[in-house]
């Protein structure tokens, strides 16, 4: 638990945005009563916090309202996961290899649904529907220019300008 933590207890940090795990040791630890603004409604009290700072190489990174009784902690904004021991940050990226293999799964019919509302979009707009239609009309047109240009080459034999 947090607040068994002692300074230079082992730590370990889960980096999410550069999938790694660093060890670390505590430099300071610090149990107390959590505070609550008196003009938040349903401030309710959930038991002590631990707020500990952990030292990694050159980095000293702060964890402030850390669960007095937990031992994980996920800090989404700076895209950390913190735990008290190795194995529960192993255990994080396992879960977080499933939350991904979960969003490619669905990449699919994700895909499938863009394209429809993409077709939508060219039959119910006449904005999009003409510009779409110009960019069909050139591209036919620059391919038309591209095999009269090899025709003329071919019967004046000269070599075709490459575009």
């Amino acid at each position: 638990m947090f607040q068994s933590l002692t300074q230079g207890a082992s730590v370990s940090i889960l980096y999410r945005n550069e999938p790694r795990i660093v060890n670390g040791k505590v430099v300071s630890v610090n149990t107390h009563m959590p505070t609550y603004n008196p003009n938040q409604p349903m401030a309710m009290f959930n038991g002590l916090v631990t707020d500990i700072t952990v030292q990694t190489g050159n980095e000293t990174i702060p964890f402030a309202g850390l669960p007095a009784n937990a031992v994980v902690a996920d800090f989404p904004s700076k895209g950390l996961f913190l735990a008290i021991d190795e194995s529960a940050a192993y255990r994080e990226v396992d879960t977080a290899i499933a939350a991904f293999e979960q969003d490619l799964a669905t990449v699919p019919a994700k895909q499938k649904l863009l394209e429809g509302y993409k077709q939508l979009r060219i039959e119910k707009n006449p904005d999009v529907k003409r510009e779409v239609q110009r960019e069909k009309e050139m591209a036919e047109l620059k391919d038309q220019l591209s095999e009269m240009r090899q025709m003329l080459s071919a019967y004046f034999g000269t070599k075709p300008k490459e575009e």
